[in-house]
């Protein structure tokens, strides 16, 4: 360690622990990041009712934090590499500390979804640094490799229990709670990572690429922004057309830039791995129906079942509660029987849950009647993730191994932020919020069966890809 890093840490603290405290703080940083993308679902009808607003509304205060945190989540990790990754770190957490604060005391819904931006840019500066620091605490690849482990885990258990968690919160204090509850753990976080966090020297060769952070931000608002609004405007309206022309229009600006970039924050060369491609695409396609079905069906059950936030939040346990111990298996099936195996039972299984969900959805079903859907959608999308991003990081040389796992994570928050735009959008433009529901469904599980049919075609089922992937796994992230 530089002399820099010993500097910092405090004297009375005993060697052997600062691993460990560094593991538990960066944990937080995933806890808080993954549980406001689940919480905030089970409080959308609360929100709704206290501030107002439309179903596009809704969809604004999701994909607000979701576009921002894909936009900025590929500049933050060399953010981190220039300025220092604790620094860079602690940002993140006081700029969503803050943004918390805001969104609990919003008004109205424009200052609620303003606020829920500034929360996904401290998000995407705390999950890539979060790594780094996570990399550089540990000597020994064993211990780093199951500190990874812990942190992929709490993330997990942070998605499967944030629905049941806002539904406790605003059952108990109100829909503000969601938010409030961030503000003692960023605080603690804050105080951790500046009393314990190692320093590392940064790396001044780095460049951020505002040119591309820039172009893509707004390419990305611009088709989020049609996809919402487009029922709302007129598909073919002034406002839509315009604003679809400029997302193409910033999307090939976007890959000039990138090309002519000495250090741009996607190098295009990348995507000439067939491989990497057609997996970072399968992310997106997974994204896009789990998190669309999170949202759709989180409105669903609150206002065409008329469920309290509690009742909400209990109903997601089928989906959401498989997910930590799926993921574990979705590992130990892939390393017996290679990664196309999970990754393709994943899908099928998913679109099975999804297709059934669209016919067992109506007025007179029970929700017993749901349970047998919710449970193949909540064992199939947790078998896709961990080995997908084996075959990921596999396919780039172990130099490009966390600008490859960014790029995968962007693309899945892109699925996301489309999912919600599309599925809610169907949930205004059809006759009633069940049938708009239904046709969700539908679109989500032919979306699920094209990741059947890619996985087939492109996806290796090599052992020795799941040899290298894990070393490189343990060695670089």
């Amino acid at each position: 360690m530089s002399e820099c890093c010993e500097d910092v840490v405090d004297a009375g603290e005993p060697e052997h622990s600062r691993p460990t405290l560094t593991a538990f703080i960066v944990c937080l940083g995933c806890v808080v990041v993954l549980l406001d993308i689940s919480i905030v679902n089970v409080a959308l009808r609360p929100i709704a009712t206290g501030l107002g607003g439309r179903l596009s509304d809704l969809q604004w205060i999701v994909d607000a934090y979701t576009v921002a945190f894909a936009s900025f989540l590929l500049s933050a990790g060399t953010a981190g590499d220039r300025f220092g990754n604790k620094r860079v770190f602690a940002t993140g957490f006081l700029v969503f500390t803050i943004a918390s604060v805001v969104c609990g005391a919003a008004g109205n819904l424009p200052s609620l979804i303003g606020a829920r931006v500034l929360q996904g840019i401290g998000a995407a500066l705390i999950i890539p640094c979060s790594l780094t620091l996570l990399n550089h605490a540990y000597d020994n690849p064993g211990e780093r490799a199951k500190a990874f482990g812990w942190w992929a885990g709490s993330g997990g258990a942070s998605v499967a229990a944030g629905p049941v968690i806002g539904g406790l919160l605003i059952h108990s204090f109100g829909w503000r709670s969601i938010f409030y509850v961030n503000i003692p753990i960023g605080l603690a976080a804050l105080f951790l990572t500046y009393r314990y966090i190692r320093r590392e020297r940064p790396r001044l060769g780095q460049r951020i690429d505002w040119a591309g952070q820039i172009v893509s931000l707004f390419a990305l608002a611009s088709l989020t922004t049609v996809l919402i609004e487009g029922t709302n405007w007129g598909w073919l309206s002034t406002g839509i057309i315009v604003l679809s022309i400029a997302f193409i229009g910033l999307s090939l600006l976007f890959f000039a830039i990138e090309k002519r970039q000495s250090q741009p924050m996607l190098p295009m060369e990348l995507f000439r791995s067939t491989q990497f491609s057609v997996s970072t695409l399968l992310g997106l396609l997974l994204s896009f129906s789990f998190y669309g079905l999170i949202f759709t069906l989180s409105l669903y059950f609150q206002q065409a079942r008329h469920f309290t936030p509690l009742e909400t939040g209990l109903a997601f346990l089928p989906v959401t509660g498989l997910l930590t111990v799926m993921n574990v298996f979705a590992g130990r099936l892939g390393a017996a029987r290679g990664m196309r195996f999970p990754i393709l039972t994943g899908f099928v299984v998913g679109a099975i849950g999804l297709f059934w969900l669209a016919f067992a959805t109506g007025s007179a079903t029970t929700y017993w009647g749901l349970l047998l859907p919710l449970l193949c959608v909540g064992a199939g999308v947790p078998l896709i993730l961990p080995p997908l991003t084996t075959v990921v990081l596999a396919s780039v040389d172990r130099s490009q191994v966390g600008l490859a796992s960014a790029t995968l994570n962007t693309g899945r928050q892109i699925g996301a932020a489309a999912g919600v735009a599309v599925l809610g959008s169907l949930l205004t433009g059809a006759p009633t919020l069940v049938a708009g529901f239904q046709w969700g469904m539908i679109i989500s599980s032919i979306i699920y069966l094209a990741g059947t049919v890619l996985t087939l075609r492109f996806v290796p089922n090599d052992p020795h890809l799941r040899i290298e992937a894990d070393r490189s796994d343990a060695e670089i992230i």
